[in-house]
Parts: structure tokens; C-alpha cells; sequence
């Protein structure tokens, strides 16, 4: 259109259609501004590992950078969270399980923040397999603007059976829980995992991180009097880690254990239902920092002696 059929059209506008007109650029400019002002927000997705075993909580980390040189409030309201992830497994998006509203972030200009959630709190990552994730932080506004993150892959694996007891649960008849013990080896080290699952109904309970472990010595296991599952397993060369899981799932108990005088620590029941670890000697961490803090070094002198 050249300039003189332009000037026609516009006088042939009436007044009130030139400022709707007029309006509407202005308010064009104001949301192209403030996307200006928002892009420039980095988001970078972690997961905190590479690998999982089924039904373990998937956790992932959302660190946001705020370069919009002034501080961002990020807020989530009904269905629309201010983060959110896009997950795919073998080409097929993971659909949403359940909606979370994360709780508000305030990023002061130049500064990032970070948050850890578990992702399969809201996602069904019930499968085994090769997933992919992204995640969207959602800027607030009418527009919904969203910046998303770098592509993280992330496996879903099976992991080893090394003991399973069925047992039923005295305050709830007819009830069995079914109590493992799995090993998984696909982070480049042996990981530990105790898990408690419904017979009836074969629905996962829990499934619980237990660390790295050692495979000089094969973890071992017991239930006590409550149907309380009892796990040992070894960390360190001379120290063994003692757990007590009840039927819900819950970690009820964590104890460390060194060698005794008679070798490896080891289960043991009484006969009252109770199970307790034989054969070593109680250890505590921060005990034994302070144990050490008060041992002198050959070096070290009493007050007003110096060196020569």
C-alpha cells in the first residue's frame, strides 16, 4: 500500500475505529516489551541421577536465573502452576497424573534459585523404560508466558530380587504385605532399596532408598514381632547400616554398627518379637568427631611451651 492509499483508508475511518485502533497497537507493544523483559530468564532442569528403579521417587532439580534486571515473583493459581514438565517415554507423552501447585518463588534480580520436587508425584511413570523431560517455568500475567529448559534423559529400570517375605499385618486382618529387598547397579555403583508392596491388591506402598552399598557382604533381612522388616547392609568396610521399616512404609529406625571382637554385625530375634543388631559396636558419627577434637597431636604444645 503506498502512502496516498493509506491516507485514503484512514480517512475513511471513523474517529472511534482510529482508537480501538490506536489501543490496540499500544497494548501489542506493552506485551512484546514485557516478553522482552521476561526472556531473559535461563531455566536449566538436573535430575538427581540418570538411572531409577520402578516406583522410586524421581527426583528433579529447576534451577531459574533472573536477568530481567528486577525481581520476578513466580506464583502459580488454580490449574495453572507456575512450573510444570513435559515428559515422553519411546516417542508417547507421559500423561499428567495429578495437578501440583508448587509453592511461590520470589528471584531477586541477578540471582537464581533453585527447587528440587519429585517428578513422579505428578507424572505416571509406572513403566519401565528411556524417558525424557522438560520442564516450563510459566511467567505470571494474562499471557502465560513460559521459558522452558534443556531436554534431561533418564532411565526407568528394574532392579535385582535378593530377599521378599509375605506377612500379614496384626492390626489389619487379612491384609499381607509383601517386603523386598533390591539391588540396582545402573549409576556406575550397587544402590540398596527396600521396598513394601500390598499382596492383595499389588499396589506399591514404598519404595525406599537405602544408599550405596557394598558387595563384599550380602545384605540380609528379618521381620520382628510387628511385622516390622529389619534390613543390614554394609557401606563401608567397617561400617554396617541397620534399618526398621514398618508395614506402611515408614523408616521407623536408622542405626550404624562397627565390626565387633566377633566379626560382622549380624540380625538377631528375640523371643520376644524384638530383632536388634549382635556383635558390633554402636557407632555415632558425631560422637566420634568430638571423641577426636579432643586428641592432642604430638605436635601440639601446653600453654606457654614453645618450639625451638
Amino acid at each position: 500500500m503506498n502512502p496516498t492509499m493509506f491516507t485514503h483508508f484512514f480517512s475513511r475511518c471513523s474517529a472511534q475505529a482510529v482508537h480501538h485502533l490506536t489501543r490496540t497497537l499500544i497494548v501489542c507493544f506493552s506485551l512484546l516489551a514485557c516478553g522482552q523483559a521476561y526472556s531473559q530468564v535461563a531455566v536449566r532442569l538436573e535430575m538427581s541421577k540418570p538411572s531409577f528403579i520402578l516406583n522410586e521417587p524421581v527426583n528433579a532439580t529447576v534451577f531459574i536465573t533472573n536477568h530481567a534486571g528486577r525481581e520476578l515473583v513466580l506464583r502459580g493459581s488454580g490449574m495453572h502452576p507456575w512450573l510444570s514438565f513435559y515428559l515422553t517415554s519411546s516417542g508417547r507423552v507421559v500423561p499428567l497424573a495429578r495437578h501440583v501447585n508448587y509453592k511461590p518463588v520470589v528471584i531477586p534480580a541477578g540471582q537464581t534459585v533453585s527447587r528440587t520436587v519429585s517428578v513422579s508425584s505428578s507424572y505416571s511413570l509406572g513403566m519401565v523404560g528411556n524417558y525424557t523431560c522438560v520442564a516450563t517455568v510459566n511467567m505470571p500475567g494474562p499471557t502465560r508466558n513460559g521459558f522452558t529448559s534443556n531436554r534431561v534423559h533418564f532411565t526407568i529400570n528394574k532392579g535385582r530380587v535378593n530377599w521378599v517375605q509375605r506377612a500379614g499385618i496384626p492390626s489389619a486382618p487379612g491384609e499381607i504385605r509383601e517386603y523386598k529387598l533390591l539391588t540396582f547397579s545402573g549409576n556406575r555403583y550397587m544402590e540398596l532399596y527396600a521396598q513394601v508392596t500390598s499382596a492383595n491388591t499389588g499396589m506399591n506402598i514404598r519404595t525406599i532408598p537405602l544408599g550405596k552399598l557394598l558387595s563384599f557382604r550380602k545384605p540380609s533381612a528379618t521381620l520382628d514381632g510387628d511385622n516390622n522388616m529389619h534390613v543390614l547392609y554394609q557401606v563401608k568396610p567397617n561400617l554396617f547400616t541397620h534399618v526398621a521399616i514398618s508395614p506402611k512404609g515408614e523408616v521407623l529406625a536408622v542405626d550404624q554398627h562397627k565390626r565387633g571382637a566377633m566379626g560382622d554385625p549380624r540380625l538377631m530375634t528375640f523371643g520376644d518379637g524384638a530383632v536388634k543388631v549382635a556383635g558390633s559396636i554402636p557407632y555415632n558419627a558425631a560422637a566420634e568427631r568430638e571423641q577426636r577434637k579432643k586428641i592432642h597431636s604430638v605436635t601440639d604444645r601446653p600453654a606457654g611451651v614453645f618450639n625451638r
